[in-house]
């Protein structure tokens, strides 16, 4: 059974990089002790690696992924995140405003994921002529997205769909 639960675990891991705990525990319906005790196993044996972001440890395969795509991923898993990224990306350059209006964030727990972002070299903030943002690397970006595709047509946002259709379509602005 024990061994089960891991190629499931595993398996989960590999199809969503980037999942986290609670994650794992509502699609797996595992009990959170059982999944606790086996993701600690497959983390001591080098199975898995783990990265943290904000609150969540989130879980990777030890082989998949440099550790600069690792926490992009782990940026793109968290839906406000994502939703500045992908405004960016689609959009090239974005003003605090706007990016306020397209997301539907505060402005205070907007500053708060830009600070995240910029530290993690997802984003830069541009300051001539008022302050906006744009992605840093939107071709690996835009990569990388493939990843949280589903996590994207889940989420609720209609503009945010809407974007994302066009990024795959025509690409990052150059």
């Amino acid at each position: 059974m024990e061994l089960e639960s891991r190629k499931i675990i595993l398996e989960f891991i590999r199809s969503k990089p980037g999942t986290y705990l609670r994650e794992i525990e509502r699609e797996l319906g595992m009990g959170i002790g059982m999944l606790t005790y086996h993701l600690k196993v497959l983390t001591d044996a080098g199975m898995i690696r783990t990265e943290k972001e904000g609150n969540h440890v989130r879980y990777f395969l030890s082989n998949d992924f440099v550790p600069q795509d690792r926490k992009a991923l782990s940026y793109l898993r968290n839906r406000s995140s994502r939703n500045i990224l992908i405004h960016a990306l689609d959009r090239g350059m974005v003003g605090l405003v706007q990016m306020s209006e397209l997301t539907g964030l505060t402005p205070s727990t907007l500053n708060y994921h830009l600070k995240r972002l910029t530290s993690a070299g997802l984003i830069v903030l541009h300051r001539e002529g008022g302050i906006a943002v744009s992605v840093a690397k939107p071709d690996e970006l835009l990569n990388m997205l493939v990843w949280v595709r589903e996590d994207i047509e889940n989420d609720p946002v209609d503009s945010l769909t809407a974007a994302w259709d066009r990024l795959r379509v025509r690409g990052p602005p150059k």
